[in-house]
């Protein structure tokens, strides 16, 4: 986690962005930036894009013809701990490079077998895990954030049924740990061509949240699947 250092100036001048920095090991484009504004537009979130061969990521400053007066943003890259930005007011415009040191982030074991799969004979099946972020909404203190969901790993699917794959172990981050809800992975089967839904696979036992897996310590040996058709 990373704070404005007292230092910067609390009256911004020009228009230029926030430029969050990323160090050379890591990869830009395995990362995502969240960000919500506040100004006299009101309100406004969206995700920063790193610029082709950059190390970095442009946070507007000027919405609407506007300037922001606060942000906050979040950082996530793949094998890292979430990184997150809070600004109460913007720093000049010498203050607005900010080079960030992620820390690394270890990984769970994560074993699956799917029952009642209808035969797919054509393709290869490969079971999707994607992560939704719940405690976003709480840090951006937002009663709707239009939450996105992030992908955190792919393993194909033997003709068993059975899939083994690692997962962020995202219970021992430390600003996911801060909030009350962790969040939770959902788990798909995609037609690897055209990316559409195939099936959604709902976890069975008592510890499954709303046909999704919540984020924990760790995970059963072998979580059991069922294979429904997507509404």
């Amino acid at each position: 986690m990373f704070a404005r250092p007292e230092s910067w100036p609390r009256h911004p001048s020009g228009d230029d962005p926030i430029r969050v920095v990323l160090p050379p090991g890591v990869e830009i484009r395995s990362c995502k930036l969240e960000y919500f504004l506040v100004g006299v537009f009101g309100g406004y979130g969206g995700f920063a894009r790193p610029k082709r061969d950059a190390s970095e990521f442009e946070i507007e400053t000027v919405h609407e013809g506007h300037a922001v007066e606060k942000l906050k943003a979040i950082l996530y890259c793949s094998g890292y701990q979430i990184e997150t930005m809070v600004l109460d007011s913007l720093p000049d415009v010498d203050g607005r490079n900010v080079q960030l040191h992620p820390k690394p982030l270890g990984a769970v074991s994560f074993h699956g077998v799917v029952r009642g799969l209808i035969s797919q004979n054509v393709q290869v099946l490969h079971v999707d895990v994607d992560y939704t972020p719940t405690w976003i909404c709480e840090f951006f203190r937002l009663p709707d954030c239009g939450l996105g969901s992030w992908r955190v790993a792919s393993a194909e699917l033997d003709s068993g049924g059975r899939f083994a794959t690692t997962l962020p172990d995202f219970a021992r981050d430390a600003v996911i740990r801060s909030f009350r809800n962790p969040g939770e992975f959902a788990f798909r089967i995609h037609d690897q061509k055209t990316g559409n839904p195939l099936f959604e696979l709902k976890p069975t036992g008592p510890d499954s949240l709303l046909g999704r897996v919540a984020v924990g310590d760790g995970y059963p040996d072998e979580q059991l699947f069922d294979a429904e058709s997507p509404k």
